[in-house]
């Protein structure tokens, strides 16, 4: 994906990233938070699935989110995760793509929980 051209108007997903932030409680105890930082358009590419030895389909939920550059995510990505229309996905890596004048950011994820 990295020397192919993206385009804008292939960004046409919408999702919410989240960061986690300590915040205390009435009682003063320490309460981890998800804290919105607000919703992206995306190019979502889903990774293809595998089967198991009875020769059905199996999910990997695993894909790839594509977006305009931001210098944020780009430092500090794997510390947030992405919440899209079937659920919320844990940032492994962020990955720069694109030419200087018109940079993008991959981010690949895997589901959260089960």
């Amino acid at each position: 994906m990295a020397n192919a051209t993206i385009h804008p108007g292939q960004l046409k997903t919408q999702v919410e990233l989240f960061k986690y932030s300590t915040v205390k409680n009435a009682t003063g105890e320490a309460v981890k938070t998800a804290v919105s930082l607000g919703k992206k358009f995306v190019m979502r590419k889903d990774a293809a699935g595998g089967e198991d030895e009875e020769g059905k389909l199996v999910s990997l939920s695993v894909a790839k989110y594509i977006m305009r550059y931001d210098r944020d995510i780009l430092a500090k990505g794997t510390e947030y995760f992405v919440r899209d229309q079937d659920g919320d996905y844990e940032i492994n890596s962020v990955i720069l793509i694109g030419p200087l004048r018109n940079k993008f950011i991959e981010l690949k994820c895997s589901k959260r929980g089960n």
